[in-house]
Parts: C-alpha cells; structure tokens; sequence
C-alpha cells in the first residue's frame, strides 16, 4: 500500500474522482428518456426491414390481442399484446432470442429478432392538442 502512495500524486486523486463521475453521465442520459411525461402515450412500432409495418397505442390498452407478422418465406412471428405490454409469443427462427426477450412497456425498450429483420421499439409520443392562437392587440 505505501508503494501505491508514494507514485500517485495528489492531482491523480481528483482526476480518478472526475473520471468516475463522468462515467455516471450515461446512466443519467437514459434513465431521464425513459420518463413518460403527463399526456404522452406509450407507443409499440413494429418495424420490418427498416419500414414501420403497424403501430400500437399501449396506453390504455385493454384485454388481449394477438396477431401474426409475416417475413420472407416462412418467417413468422406472433406477437401478443396484453394489456400495457407487448411480446413475441412465438416465432420459427432458430434460436428463439426475441421470444426470450419477454415482455416489454417502457419507453426505449426493445424486442429484436434479427433472423426475421423485425424491431419492436417502444416510443413515448406527445398526444396532440390543439394549440391556443396568441392574439396580440
């Protein structure tokens, strides 16, 4: 330990205390994304090869409610959406890696399975009201 002290010096201290800091900047970045603010919906869109194929609205969604996504070939996948939450139930790609991505509801969450070029990506959306007019005199 005194082998340690005698190479640092003491600026080496607050340079480790700064670095150690910046690395929680991240953290911070994208727990703030996540927030859902008052009025905003939560949003699933289901994107296949680069395209968005349908969009579901997750807020206030009630009940449940499967359907099938086709790929090329034989590619399948079965999605299901169970109130607030979305997954793939099943699919015929080999390794099954976004049906063990199990359910997901929160803004920038996401399901991928790339076998069949699909991305399900979850979006917090700002509900659109209608702007008052500012009327100067």
């Amino acid at each position: 330990m005194r082998n340690v002290l005698k190479i640092m010096k003491p600026f080496d201290v607050v340079i480790i205390v700064v670095l150690i800091a910046i690395s929680f900047i991240p953290l911070t970045v994208f727990s703030m994304s996540k927030t859902v603010s008052e009025g905003d919906q939560v949003v699933a869109a289901i994107i296949q090869d680069g395209e968005v194929i349908q969009e579901i609205t997750l807020t206030g969604h009630e009940g449940n409610e499967q359907f099938i996504i086709e790929g090329k070939g034989n590619q399948y996948n079965l999605m299901e959406v169970d109130g607030e939450q979305i997954r793939i139930k099943e699919d015929n790609s080999p390794d099954q890696v976004g049906v063990k991505m199990g359910w997901k509801s929160e803004p920038g969450e996401t399901i991928i399975c790339l076998p069949h070029k699909l991305l399900v990506e979850i979006r917090s959306e700002g509900t659109e009201t209608e702007s008052e007019e500012i009327i100067s005199y």
